[in-house]
């Protein structure tokens, strides 16, 4: 974990890391003790600490600074990603999630991203995406975040009101990004995620299902106002391209589960008679942008649960070849094992 560069930096631009002023200046017995001043001289100024510097600091002090935190209200996301590093053991019983959103963004879509990267797997981000606010080049690039568990890709953005006054391009999800994502994949990209929620993408086809296959963790794909996927499962319930429609409880006996879809379905992911485990590791859900506000008379939207069954590699499907036409056959498989040795930094020069 690198150093915040500073409260200008870019862990700073949402929150503060100055402990509030006055704040337990002085205690009910007089003067503070040489433990208080010491909590608040280390917490006067978050920036400047980094997870070297509690090498040699007992669990008991480093929890005893995070409980004061509390107290003032002042657990900023920089200092929860400095525990985790530091004491990846002993913090992960205190703070299993974390959730935090980003609805008015201020920086660069690059910028959230390194900010939610843990390249050494301290926590898993799910991440909740308003493409709105990314460009095609910054969504290829979210392939860089080795410790995703989850995806969300939305369109359904306030900023859709701003956009059609302004002629502002917005992005979406296509069919090219996601086969992107699948070349990269083959790569090694995207080894831990599990969940992809694909919402109100009116460009993506049914060829998706077969991209997404390569991903090598994935197990859950749920498709939320996607008329173009979704018109494959209106009248069936049979698997296509290895994607099975299936009913997911959400468990509501987790207060978190309940109130973070794309949380929700990743701990759902996990099935009781499935031999992998949920990872040990605490879960940032990050939320970029805002869903647009709709009015009450506005209907629901169809949403499909789909799991996977067998594995990547696996060709087979349930699904007749004569009725799987619009999606590419096996020779679209080939052309993307052939482009494996690719990097990132290649494929993206084809979107600039």
């Amino acid at each position: 974990m690198a150093p915040s560069k500073g409260p200008r930096g870019p862990s700073w631009v949402h929150e503060n890391p100055y402990l509030t002023i006055g704040w337990e200046e002085t205690s009910e017995s007089g003067s503070p003790s040489l433990k208080h001043s010491a909590m608040r001289q280390t917490l006067s100024d978050q920036s400047i600490l980094t997870p070297e510097l509690f090498a040699n600091v007992p669990w008991t002090i480093a929890k005893y600074l995070w409980d004061c935190l509390g107290k003032s209200k002042k657990r900023t996301f920089y200092m929860w990603k400095l525990l985790v590093t530091a004491y990846p053991s002993q913090y992960r019983e205190i703070s299993r999630y974390r959730l935090m959103k980003i609805e008015g963004p201020r920086m660069p879509m690059r910028d959230y991203l390194n900010q939610i990267k843990s390249d050494t797997l301290h926590w898993g981000v799910a991440l909740t995406l308003f493409t709105s606010f990314a460009s095609v080049p910054e969504l290829v690039e979210i392939a860089n975040v080795k410790n995703l568990v989850a995806l969300e890709l939305n369109t359904s953005s306030e900023l859709e009101n701003f956009s059609n006054e302004t002629y502002l391009p917005m992005t979406a999800l296509n069919d090219r990004i996601v086969r992107t994502w699948s070349d990269l994949a083959a790569s090694g990209a995207f080894a831990h995620l599990r969940v992809v929620r694909i919402s109100h993408q009116k460009q993506v086809s049914p060829v998706i299902l077969r991209f997404l296959r390569s991903f090598p963790s994935l197990r859950l794909l749920v498709i939320c106002d996607c008329p173009n996927v979704a018109r494959l499962y209106r009248k069936s319930s049979k698997a296509i391209e290895g994607w099975q429609p299936v009913d997911i409880p959400i468990d509501d006996d987790d207060s978190d589960a309940a109130h973070d879809k794309l949380y929700g379905c990743y701990r759902a992911s996990f099935t009781d008679n499935e031999d992998t485990k949920a990872p040990d590791v605490p879960i940032l859900s990050f939320q970029i942008g805002r869903e647009m506000r709709r009015s009450t008379n506005t209907p629901s939207f169809d949403t499909i649960y789909l799991v996977r069954r067998g594995h990547p590699e696996q060709q087979g499907t349930s699904e007749p070849a004569a009725k799987r036409q619009k999606v590419p056959g096996k020779h679209s498989r080939a052309t993307m094992r052939e482009h494996k040795g690719r990097n990132l930094d290649s494929v993206l020069q084809e979107f600039l």
